[in-house]
């Protein structure tokens, strides 16, 4: 590739509201995945994953990468990029086409017809594309197939699920990344690059509801049957409960994150009375205080509960949901707080995990961090990119979407 032909590498970038996050990988000659090392560097006016700032974003991203390139002795010329925001939309679409042949035979020129006509589908005013993800086909008895070729249906129609979002905002986030010299190979949702290092094949047949806890922004991502069927983006995360513990405790910011991450919990106990207490120590322009345990949880409770209402809400307005029986996996760097799977547990009507990342080559110190499931999940998608046929299931014409996409916000 662009570091030398001798080795197959790879970048990972996401552009968080807290961090930005660059990860280099490898794919080694037998397909297995090695990560070489991760640069990070503290985001500046990134609000709810979309740069409200672009000089001072594009210094962050520039900073993570150089990063990268010194622990990893590579230079970065091209990146898989992760996309999120409130902006983000998605829906479920299906396309047909008939079989004009004599054995009713369906063929490759078939399948393609139907991907490019789910790509041509009519998207909202000022937004582009960011993936059509398939489904399945079904053919003309109703038969659902995976891989269609070489039966015979008089039609063949396909399911997918597209993701899009506002043009601009998706403009900006690449722009930011090609002006520093680096192209964008290709971008990825960042729920579904997530899913790609929590789930395995046997949880996405399954059921699962990946959630992904982050400083600005909640996405999340479900799985039924091996198919995304729904996707969503809620503006609301993790430093929305540290800014209610600001407001609510008349305290600084940077120890209202420490509590929140040391001291407190999401789940109310009853047990507590006026003498459980925290104490915060002193320091410049601070007099040492001490706080009720409970006032700080009560405030944790409430706007942790909110979030996961919400989505409970979204999920239940879906069409899937009366027959989803899997299970929630919650990651991210805002699920660093206590109580979280108990009080996920309450609100939500099936079985909830914390998420456990995939195993791979490299300093495994990386894997035990669920702040870094999204970048680390890309990785995986850009190696399955590099090595999948065109027609893979999930990653189908990434290329050829990609440029099309870019073609209609005018970066190529």
């Amino acid at each position: 590739m662009f570091w030398g032909k001798s080795r197959n590498l790879i970048v990972a970038l996401e552009v968080g509201s807290t961090k930005v996050a660059a990860a280099v990988g490898e794919i080694r000659s037998d397909g297995t995945l090695a990560l070489l090392g991760i640069g990070e560097a503290s985001s500046g006016q990134v609000r709810k994953c979309e740069i409200v700032d672009f000089e001072v974003a594009q210094g962050c991203v520039r900073d993570a990468l150089a990063e990268a390139e010194q622990k990893t002795d590579v230079v970065v010329a091209e990146v898989y990029l992760a996309i999120s925001g409130a902006h983000i939309q998605s829906s479920n679409t299906r396309v047909t086409t008939v079989i004009n042949s004599d054995s009713d035979e369906i063929t490759q020129e078939h399948v393609q017809e139907l991907h490019d006509m789910a790509t041509a589908q009519p998207l909202p005013s000022g937004h582009a594309i960011v993936h059509h993800l398939l489904q399945h086909y079904v053919l003309d008895d109703g038969t659902v197939t995976d891989n269609p070729m070489g039966l015979a249906s008089r039609q063949l129609t396909a399911h997918f699920h597209q993701v899009f979002g506002m043009a601009t905002r998706l403009q900006t986030t690449i722009r930011c990344v090609k002006e520093l010299s680096i192209d964008v190979k290709n971008y990825a949702l960042s729920s579904y690059a997530t899913a790609q290092a929590v789930l395995t094949r046997n949880q996405k047949q399954l059921g699962a509801v990946v959630i992904n806890l982050g400083g600005g922004v909640s996405d999340y991502i479900v799985y039924q049957k091996g198919a995304v069927v729904h996707t969503g983006v809620l503006g609301v995360g993790g430093d929305h409960l540290t800014n209610d513990i600001v407001s609510g405790l008349k305290i600084p910011y940077a120890k209202a994150e420490l509590l929140k991450r040391g001291e407190g919990s999401v789940i109310l106990d009853p047990g507590l009375d006026d003498s459980d207490r925290i104490t915060l120590p002193g320091a410049y322009n601070f007099e040492e205080r001490q706080i009720h345990r409970s006032s700080l949880n009560t405030i944790m409770q409430a706007r942790q509960a909110e979030i996961f209402e919400i989505i409970l809400e979204d999920l239940q307005n879906a069409s899937f949901w009366p027959d989803f029986a899997g299970t929630v996996y919650i990651t991210g760097g805002a699920s660093q707080v206590n109580g979280l799977v108990e009080l996920a547990s309450q609100i939500f009507p099936c079985p909830v995990e914390l998420a456990h990342q995939s195993p791979f080559d490299g300093d495994q110190t990386y894997g035990r961090r669920p702040d870094l499931s999204t970048v680390l999940g890309l990785l995986q998608y850009a190696r399955q990119a590099e090595l999948e046929l065109p027609s893979a299931r999930g990653f189908a014409r990434v290329g050829q979407t990609l440029r099309r996409a870019l073609a209609s916000m005018r970066l190529i």
